[in-house]
């Protein structure tokens, strides 16, 4: 493309100058095609070179060796596009090949240097550029790996704590109850172990997840709690946070039924949003509950700091995260991802 342009800007100089002499295509395409095409079979072995050069140097020494590098390529690759275009215009015209010792060929290889260490410079700048920037984006990610296996880290230890509390509080009260709960509890913890390297889990093994954890909260309220799911059967199988929706489940136990001395209800729904609103689909889940929804002074437990924290890492500005008060069904906990 660059040998067309600066084909197609000498013609236009030519007629603006209004030339005596007969413009030839041949000889102006030719010269600039074995000049970007010489340079792009060179490109990769400088790119190789400033890869290997950025690994081991560093400051000034780089520098110098990049600069000797640049020279030693302009050289070569202007003396070698000069001899081929001579040998193949020489043909074309039916005249002697000069090589690069003409009068004409040692201008215009003396003036072609110049414009190969710019090309040259250019080339490796770009490239520094395209590797430094993937390195960064390689960094930010290792980072925000980091942060998510902390954060995940960070949770389980709470929520296996406040179900070890669920499992103690019952033992006195009702030891059949306690010892089902025991084995629950068994069941959730090789659930949770299993989820050990998993950023990402479908919808549906993260359901199956929260009916056993409610299973274990159902014997501590006994009859205090009916939960009730809406799942929108096309959202099952969409990839969400591994434990995400737990602390939502845990944040409705406390504050909306524990208080109740009956009637606690829990909600959980989900739903795909499409359409005009939503050009890139979203999944939409919440966790309802019955109580009286956040007071004044409300204030995110470490779960719900979590989960906060951890959709910001992996969605950015793309997610939403919000409790509020609904006066017709309670407390709403709303969690809204990109499908991706």
């Amino acid at each position: 493309m660059l040998a067309l342009l600066l084909t197609l800007q000498e013609y236009l100089s030519y007629l603006i100058a209004s030339y005596q002499y007969e413009f030839s295509w041949f000889s102006i395409s030719s010269a600039n095609g074995i000049n970007f095409g010489l340079l792009v079979l060179l490109a990769p072995l400088s790119a190789i070179y400033a890869e290997l050069l950025m690994k081991k140097e560093r400051g000034i020494s780089a520098i110098i060796l990049l600069i000797i590098a640049s020279v030693m390529v302009a050289f070569f690759h202007r003396g070698i596009s000069t001899i081929i275009y001579n040998a193949v215009y020489s043909a074309y015209s039916g005249r002697d090949f000069v090589g690069i010792t003409g009068y004409w060929s040692l201008r215009s290889f003396g003036a072609g240097i110049i414009s190969s260490l710019i090309y040259y410079w250019v080339f490796v700048g770009l490239f520094i550029a395209a590797v430094s920037r993937k390195n960064l984006i390689t960094r930010e990610k290792e980072l925000a790996n980091a942060r998510l296996d902390a954060l995940v880290s960070q949770l389980r230890p709470h929520f296996l704590f406040n179900t070890l509390n669920s499992v103690s509080s019952l033992i006195d009260i009702d030891k059949i109850g306690a010892q089902k709960m025991i084995s629950r509890f068994g069941e959730l913890l090789r659930a949770v172990l299993d989820k050990e390297s998993k950023q990402f889990i479908p919808l549906h093994e993260e359901m199956a997840f929260i009916e056993n954890y409610l299973s274990i909260e159902s014997e501590r309220f006994s009859d205090r709690m009916l939960v009730e799911y809406k799942l929108d059967p096309r959202s099952l199988n969409e990839s969400v946070p591994a434990l995400i929706l737990q602390p939502l489940v845990e944040n409705a136990i406390k504050h909306g039924i524990s208080g109740k001395v009956r009637d606690g209800r829990i909600e959980i729904t989900s739903q795909i949003l499409n359409g005009a609103e939503y050009p890139v689909p979203h999944l939409e889940l919440k966790v309802i509950d019955n109580g009286t929804g956040p007071t004044e002074g409300f204030q995110y437990s470490v779960g719900l700091k979590n989960v906060t924290s951890r959709l910001s890492e992996l969605y950015g500005d793309e997610t939403l995260f919000s409790i509020y008060g609904d006066d017709q069904k309670g407390c709403v906990s709303k969690i809204r991802l990109p499908i991706k």
